[in-house]
């Protein structure tokens, strides 16, 4: 389903695959018909799931065969690259809130040159779409497709931020519970917290590799303005992942205490069930004896023999008791 923009927003065409939109050199939005001169760059959102969207992409001059190739491709994955004044690849972002879990990441692919912003999507996406609101609005007013890449995906750390703050106030919800004494149920709260974090964290272990890799490999051949923009992006991404990894150790520790505790609430279970064995047993093998259908038993005849046989088992039982009292509390 694609997502459209503001009423306001105009369209340079009416197709349910692309929405594009062009931009003045102040980044403000223009309003359509446009004249070449008016027109600064344009940004171009296609809808990958549309088969339409594919086809208009294979046909598109404008674009190079490695920016095809990475459009067009059919798997996922975490990939940036320069080449031919292109900077293209594939992202992390959220998926929207309203068309699926915002938990949940999607992917986010582009492309963009010094007059072209290209981004295609799979599912809808919170952050792209969250810009694009923001544009529509004249909140927002990207003065080139690098101002637009920054935004988005600043906008993308920021939800990713929101994420990890309030998956940290889990945990310090978790960890209060775990810490007193009102620790049962916090197993089923952290397992879903735990699984959350090592996603992000993954995630944002890819991005801030990737902005690295690309930051060392092409610096020589990366434009002034654009090096500057992925190393601020590295930066600002490495310290975000510097966080989840601080949540992640918290989120393992909390696991480790919270299993500690099920381990030593099962050890008293135990311990507990095997006094009463050790207890019972004299008086289980007591009774199993006198209750032999055979002759010769003691006390058979005594008319006292019932109450006999209970008080000597009673004894013995209270003997094993104590011995395992006195081997107990000389092991502790």
């Amino acid at each position: 389903m694609s997502l459209d923009p503001q009423p306001d927003a105009k369209r340079l065409n009416n197709d349910d695959f692309v929405i594009a939109f062009s931009f003045g050199a102040d980044g403000s939005l223009l309003v359509e018909p446009v004249a070449t001169a008016d027109r600064a760059w344009t940004w171009k959102s296609y809808a990958l799931a549309d088969a339409r969207a594919r086809r208009s992409l294979e046909t598109d001059k404008a674009l190079s065969e490695s920016v095809r190739e990475a459009f067009l491709s059919s798997g996922d994955q975490c990939q940036i690259s320069y080449e031919d004044g292109w900077l293209f690849g594939e992202l992390p972002d959220l998926q929207h809130e309203h068309y699926g879990d915002p938990r949940e990441l999607g992917y986010f692919r582009f492309a963009f040159n010094k007059s072209l912003f290209i981004s295609g999507r799979r599912h809808p996406l919170q952050s792209v779409d969250d810009v694009r609101q923001s544009i529509n609005r004249g909140k927002t007013k990207p003065a080139s497709p690098i101002a637009l890449f920054s935004a988005i995906f600043r906008r993308f750390l920021d939800l990713l931020k929101a994420e990890i703050t309030q998956l940290s106030e889990t945990l310090d919800s978790i960890e209060d519970h775990i810490v007193g004494e009102n620790w049962q149920g916090e197993r089923e709260r952290l397992v879903p917290v735990r699984r959350q974090i090592v996603v992000f964290h993954r995630y944002l272990t890819a991005a801030t590799s990737l902005f690295r890799h690309i930051d060392h490999a092409d610096r020589r051949a990366l434009p002034e303005d654009l090096d500057d923009l992925i190393e601020g992006l590295s930066i600002r991404a490495a310290t975000l992942h510097a966080e989840g990894e601080q949540l992640q150790q918290r989120a393992r520790l909390l696991q480790d205490e919270l299993l500690a505790k099920l381990t030593d609430q099962s050890n008293r279970f135990l311990y507990v069930l095997s006094v009463m064995t050790a207890v019972l047993l004299p008086s289980t093998v007591i009774t199993g004896l006198f209750g032999m259908n055979t002759a010769g038993l003691p006390f058979a005849n005594n008319p006292h023999g019932f109450w006999i046989v209970g008080l000597l088992a009673l004894i013995i039982s209270g003997m094993v008791y104590l011995l395992v009292r006195k081997i107990g509390g000389s092991g502790r």
